[in-house]
């Protein structure tokens, strides 16, 4: 009687030793299957997706553009601002950092500093205080001030143009306001 049980052990070890190969096998297929598909729609998106506008010319462009070594140009001195609030006088002092990739605009923005800061001035001393104490606040100060800025070199470089003198000029950008200083109080 004590043979039996053995023989039913030995089946029992055996069917769940093929149960495992068969869920390794069923469990192999689908991580395949999965792997498949997934190359296959990356591989038909590249084909199906549209070809650059530009062509080779602009795409090379592009590559310098991206490729430029970033340039830093500290707006000095620092921007004080005094406020009024509830009867209180509070104060922004902000270090302001420019970013931009092209050498030759640097030209241009040391000879138009004075109507930049003065933008840039006005900008900072028409702020709420309340409102510049949040993040969205500080982000929307920083894009104002890029906006600022372009602008005003985009004016002087329109008045270049037009005076004749400005067959050369630069048509590079400030990318970035950066603020490497920033106390309320």
């Amino acid at each position: 009687m004590a043979a039996a049980p053995k023989k039913d052990a030995g089946n029992a070890d055996a069917n769940a030793g093929s149960k495992k190969k068969k869920l390794f096998l069923i469990i192999g297929l689908a991580v395949a299957l999965i792997a498949i598909s997934v190359g296959g729609t990356v591989v038909a998106l590249k084909m199906l997706s549209p070809a650059p506008a530009g062509g080779a010319a602009e795409e090379e462009h592009a590559k310098e553009a991206t490729l430029a070594p970033a340039i830093y140009f500290e707006m000095t001195p620092n921007f004080t601002i005094n406020f009024n609030v509830n009867g209180r006088q509070r104060y922004l002092q902000a270090a302001i950092t420019l970013l931009y990739r092209d050498p030759e605009l640097q030209s241009l923005l040391t000879l138009h500093m004075p109507a930049i800061r003065n933008g840039l001035v006005m900008l900072l001393s028409s702020k709420n205080f309340d409102e510049l104490q949040t993040e969205e606040g500080k982000e929307t100060l920083r894009a104002e001030a890029l906006e600022i800025i372009r602008s005003q070199l985009q004016k002087e470089r329109e008045a270049l143009i037009a005076s004749g003198s400005g067959d050369k000029v630069s048509s590079a950008n400030v990318e970035q306001v950066l603020f490497t200083n920033f106390v309320m109080q």
